[in-house]
């Protein structure tokens, strides 16, 4: 005979058991989801909006088709699994395009389409038989790997019918023609280039042979934008129009950043020498200084911005990758002080350190091996203090670029499972290694030390939009940088940044 204790106890189990089951059956259907959202905006180039078009979203490796007809304003929104990249199919569109989705749950990509509505019809009344593609291939073998533009505008082939007269117009920052620019159009099948400088009107015009898919370059920036030119039957013209900052900007802001970086590196050797000169008149080893700089309170410090972003942004078990080379001593204070009061609430935190390659002379550092790389496990302030004491008195950055994706590459290797990684960083030392950006894909949050007036490192805005991730500053959060597209903009605290040709440009003058 069951006792009435035995038979709550075996309620009790079915309830829990109940409980379980709900919540892992929540977990599998819907917990498990993250949902973002595509939205396409469907425009009539000559004016109006294209309503009650089909579109489909057609996942590239796997999955659900998404499909869904424009609204009277011509925009179609879809809710698409986070990160997953589709081919689109638009029922009066005909070029192929593709989007991804965006890793963060509740951001969306948009994209535009301005195309004609006999769009489907002209191509198909244009189109070329596999012959006459054939025809056309053979016409365009006595080309030379590389035409000469001279004064914008190619010279006229005789036989006009292999080739599309195409007009690039380029215009600067200031939304003003972009003169005397260099242009190189290389074709991606016959490998055949076409080069020459813009006029006085901003413009290239170029005859491209049909059928190949062109890749835009600047002297300075390859890889700007690519173009499809198919093959079709008659006379066929058509162009782009680009915003550019142009050579002689580039070469402008690329001498003012190599003075900056001068200045700030004569500036941290100055420091460091005087704080050499203080451990040696208190009688205290280099690390020694350092847990005693460390240790000294930073809450009157004008600059909070370690504490503030952290105090704003409620991240649970985070994996924090922090710089501490010389210039970020003041926020390795702050970042010690908020561990104080918070890592009694915060039981699985996560700390990587990195200092450019213990003491490593500059010639030394080799990309992806440049190390002063340093992990542990949350095990308390003294703990905390003497592992930023060491990473700090084993170097001190020496040149003013760091190792930050060094840093996050092997940092994830190092940690435990995470579930949002953060990164602290200097916001006047530019990323060496940024050409590992390609090799990392997870989002991160990084969080800008020494940003004022809105001024953000450009590496830094990349790493955040390739890895899906945010930026913070003390003053604000960037949140939807996963989800812009080229051409889109964003701003800094006053100051306008704009992706152009898959990177970050600054337009808001200095």
């Amino acid at each position: 005979m069951k006792t009435k204790k035995q038979s709550l106890t075996a309620i009790q189990f079915l309830v829990v058991a109940f409980v379980a089951f709900l919540f892992f059956f929540q977990n599998q259907v819907f917990g498990q989801d993250c949902s973002s959202q595509i939205i396409l905006q469907l425009e009539n180039i000559k004016g109006g909006v294209f309503s009650n078009q089909l579109v489909e979203l057609k996942p590239l490796s796997g999955g659900k088709t998404l499909s869904q007809k424009s609204d009277a304003s011509g925009v179609v929104t879809f809710d698409a699994p986070c990160g997953t990249t589709y081919s689109i199919h638009i029922a009066n569109y005909t070029r192929k395009q593709e989007i991804s989705a965006p890793e963060n749950s509740g951001s969306y990509a948009k994209r535009k389409f301005s195309y004609e509505a006999n769009m489907v019809q002209n191509e198909k009344k244009f189109a070329m038989t596999p012959a006459e593609q054939q025809q056309v291939d053979a016409q365009l073998k006595g080309l030379p790997d590389t035409t000469r533009i001279v004064n914008g505008i190619m010279t006229k082939p005789v036989n006009m019918d292999p080739y599309v007269t195409y007009t690039i117009t380029i215009k600067n920052l200031e939304n003003l023609p972009l003169k005397n620019e260099t242009v190189t159009l290389v074709g991606s099948k016959r490998n055949k280039s076409f080069k020459g400088k813009t006029n006085d009107k901003g413009q290239l015009l170029v005859y491209l042979p049909k059928g190949d898919e062109y890749v835009l370059h600047f002297p300075y920036q390859k890889n700007f934008r690519k173009q499809d030119v198919e093959y079709s039957k008659g006379v066929v013209t058509a162009g782009m129009d680009l915003s550019y900052m142009g050579t002689e900007e580039h070469l402008r802001r690329k001498k003012a950043e190599e003075e900056r970086i001068k200045a700030e590196e004569k500036r941290l050797l100055d420091e460091r020498i005087a704080f050499e000169k203080w451990c040696k008149a208190e009688k205290l080893s280099i690390e020694e200084g350092m847990r005693r700089k460390l240790k000294e309170a930073s809450d009157g410090a004008p600059d909070q911005t370690v504490t503030k972003v952290l105090n704003r942004n409620k991240w649970s078990e985070k994996l924090i990758v922090c710089d501490l080379t010389g210039s970020m001593d003041p926020y390795a204070n702050q970042l010690a002080a908020w561990y104080q009061l918070n890592y009694k609430l915060e039981p699985n935190l996560q700390f990587v350190f990195f200092n450019d390659g213990d003491n490593k002379s500059d010639h030394q550092k080799v990309i992806g091996k440049t190390g002063g790389i340093y992990y542990q496990y949350s095990k308390g302030l003294d703990s905390l203090i003497n592992l930023m004491a060491t990473v700090r008195s084993r170097g001190n950055g020496g040149d003013c670029a760091e190792n930050n994706m060094e840093a996050l590459i092997n940092g994830v290797k190092l940690a435990k499972p995470y579930k949002e990684l953060v990164m602290i960083v200097d916001n006047n030392a530019p990323v060496k290694d940024i050409e590992l950006l390609k090799n990392f894909s997870k989002p991160v949050h990084i969080v800008l030390c020494g940003s004022q007036h809105g001024e953000v490192l450009l590496d830094y805005l990349l790493i955040a939009w390739k890895t899906k991730g945010t930026i913070h500053t003390m003053e604000q959060d960037l949140t939807k940088i996963a989800s812009m597209s080229e051409g889109e903009s964003i701003v800094v605290e006053g100051v306008t940044y704009k992706i152009m040709g898959g990177a970050f440009v600054r337009i808001t003058k200095s």
